[in-house]
């Protein structure tokens, strides 16, 4: 997770009971500044340099260790969700620089080979969301949207590579009722109702 505002994350943690673990790291820093800084790490101390494999590291990303040696580190999931301070732009959310095509691009190349980019978008102007949606078809191929009946939200869900087939919506559904069955049955209906609003884009 990445914050700005270090008095953000003082809230949460007074608040909101807002813990750190070895799943949740929290990132006191710009978040273009991260992704780019993502995007652009790689190291060469690798101990197993012939081997194609995915480490779990703690702060929400994969080590990716390439044929050669090298090895980088790599963002499984990215959640871009900040509101915007400058309505001129037309969006409300997410903030404007966040959606241009060079960062767009940078986030591809800091995701994992299987990763996942969810950004959610708020905007009042059809002709705003045209633009965004063209933006990311031009680095995107694999681009899903849930819009929100209850109001203007609307989530896209963007792949790095990998695509998606129609079955595989229906079997992952199918894990994911059976995961909250267990876990939070009283989310289970909505959550999974929800999925069911998701169309592809592109």
């Amino acid at each position: 997770m990445v914050e700005l505002d270090p008095v953000v994350l003082d809230v949460a943690r007074d608040y909101f009971s807002f813990e750190e673990d070895k799943h949740l790291k929290v990132h006191i820093t710009d978040g273009i500044k991260f992704v780019r800084e993502m995007a652009n790490f790689e190291t060469v101390d690798v101990s197993t340099p012939n081997c194609s494999d995915k480490n779990d590291t703690d702060n929400g990303s994969s080590t990716e260790v390439h044929a050669d040696g090298r090895s980088s580190n790599k963002i499984d999931v990215l959640i871009i969700d900040v509101d915007s301070s400058d309505l001129s732009s037309g969006l409300t959310c997410t903030a404007s620089d966040f959606v241009e095509e060079s960062l767009l691009s940078t986030v591809k190349n800091s995701l994992s080979e299987r990763g996942l980019f969810v950004i959610n978008l708020v905007s009042r102007s059809l002709a705003v969301e045209d633009k965004v949606f063209s933006r990311l078809q031009t680095v995107f191929s694999n681009i899903f949207s849930l819009q929100l009946e209850e109001d203007l939200n609307e989530v896209i869900f963007a792949l790095k590579d990998s695509p998606i087939e129609e079955i595989q919506f229906s079997e992952a559904c199918d894990v994911l009722a059976r995961l909250l069955e267990l876990e939070k049955p009283e989310w289970s209906r909505s959550i999974i109702d929800g999925t069911k609003l998701i169309k592809r884009l592109r």
